[in-house]
C-alpha cells in the first residue's frame, strides 16, 4: 500500500471524532471514528457517496432496530427475521450498499439488553452523522485531492512507452530477428490502465463528478487518444506472424521511410508545441497515401502481404490520427 496523505487524513479525522465525542460527553465514540475510517475516500465525491450509504444504513437499521426491539430484545429468531426484512425494505429501495451498516446497527439495537432502544438508535444515528460530518470536513480542507500532476505524467510515461514499443513493433515487421518483449507490452498496458484510474478519480474529485468542456479536453480525450495508439500498436505487432518475406525493394522502402516518418510525429507528441508537427503530418500521410496506391496498381509491389499491409495501413493512419490530436493539428 503506497503511504500518501488520505492515510494521514483518516488519522486526523478518527483523533477528532474521538476528541470530540469525549467533549460532548459522547458514550461510544468507536462508531463515529468507524464512520470516518470508512467515509474518507479518495475523492470528495467519494466521500459524500460512502457518507450516504452509511447514513442511510444507520438511518433504516436503527428504525427497524427499535421497532423490533420493542416486542423482543436479544431473542435469536426475531433478530433473523429483523435483518431479513431490514435486507428486503432496503432492496426495494435500491439502497443495497447500505445493508453491512443496516444490519450492523440493527444487531447492535436488538441486543442491547440495557437502557432504552430509542435513546440507543438515536445514538448510532448521531455518532455515524458525526463521523461522516468531520470525515467529509478534513478530506475538504486537509491536503484536498489533487490528480493533475498525477494525470499528467502518468499520460507522459503512457505516450513514452507507446512510441518506443510502436518503433519496435514497426522493425518487428521489417526483420523476422526482431521482437517486442512481451513485459514491454504488459507494463503499457498496466500503465494505461493507471492513466484510466487517475482520469476517474480527477472527475470524481469534483463533489458531483461532473464532465465539463476543460474537463474533456485535458483528461477525457488525451486519455481516449492514448487507448487508441495503445491498440494500434499491439494489432501491428500481431501483423508479423503473417508476414511473407523477403519484401520487394521497393516495398522495403517505402515502409523503412514510414517507419521513420511516422515514428518521428509520433514522438513530437511528447513536445506538442513543435513547430515542425503539421508539415511531418502531411508528409506521413501523403506517404500512406502513395503506399496504398502502389498496393492497388503495382503487382508486384506487395506480392502474398497485400491484405496484411493494408491492415497495417490502417493501424498506422489510427496512430497519426491520434498523433495529431495530441499535437492540435486540424
Amino acid at each position: 500500500m503506497k503511504f500518501g496523505w488520505r492515510i494521514v487524513k483518516t488519522g486526523i479525522a478518527v483523533c477528532l471524532c474521538v476528541l470530540i465525542a469525549h467533549l460532548l460527553h459522547l458514550e461510544y465514540p468507536f462508531y463515529s471514528a468507524i464512520a470516518a475510517v470508512i467515509a474518507l475516500q479518495a475523492t470528495l465525491a467519494d466521500s459524500f457517496k460512502q457518507g450516504v450509504n452509511r447514513l442511510k444504513g444507520t438511518l433504516v437499521g436503527a428504525a427497524f432496530g427499535y421497532l423490533f426491539a420493542l416486542v423482543a430484545i436479544n431473542n435469536p429468531l426475531w433478530i433473523g427475521l429483523g435483518v431479513v426484512v431490514t435486507f428486503v425494505v432496503l432492496n426495494h429501495m435500491r439502497w443495497n450498499e447500505a445493508m453491512n451498516i443496516a444490519s450492523i446497527v440493527f444487531i447492535a439495537i436488538t441486543l442491547n439488553i440495557e437502557g432504552d432502544p430509542l435513546n440507543y438508535a438515536f445514538n448510532r444515528l448521531a455518532d455515524t452523522a458525526l463521523g461522516i460530518l468531520i470525515a467529509f470536513l478534513v478530506n475538504w480542507l486537509v491536503f484536498p485531492p489533487k490528480y493533475k500532476d498525477e494525470v499528467e505524467n502518468a499520460f507522459d510515461k503512457s505516450r513514452d512507452q507507446v512510441i518506443k514499443i510502436y518503433r519496435l513493433a514497426f522493425r518487428a515487421l521489417l526483420d523476422s530477428e526482431k521482437s517486442v518483449d512481451k513485459e514491454a507490452i504488459q507494463d503499457l498496458k498496466e500503465s494505461i490502465k493507471h492513466s484510466k484510474k487517475l482520469v476517474t478519480l480527477s472527475r470524481r474529485v469534483n463533489l458531483w463528478g461532473k464532465v465539463d468542456e476543460t474537463f474533456r479536453l485535458v483528461y477525457v480525450e488525451p486519455m481516449n487518444r492514448l487507448e487508441r495508439m495503445s491498440f494500434a500498436v499491439e494489432q501491428i505487432l500481431a501483423l508479423r506472424k503473417g508476414w511473407i518475406r523477403p519484401f520487394s525493394a521497393g516495398l522495403e522502402r517505402d515502409l523503412t521511410k514510414l517507419l521513420s516518418q511516422s515514428f518521428y510525429l509520433l514522438s513530437l507528441i511528447m513536445d506538442p508545441k513543435a513547430l515542425v508537427a503539421p508539415s511531418i503530418y502531411l508528409e506521413t500521410t501523403v506517404l500512406m497515401k502513395l503506399i496504398h496506391d502502389s498496393i492497388e496498381t503495382e503487382q508486384n509491389y506487395a506480392g502474398s502481404n497485400k491484405g496484411y499491409l493494408l491492415e497495417l495501413l490502417h493501424w498506422v493512419e489510427e496512430i497519426t490520427k491520434a498523433a495529431s490530436g495530441c499535437l492540435r493539428i486540424d
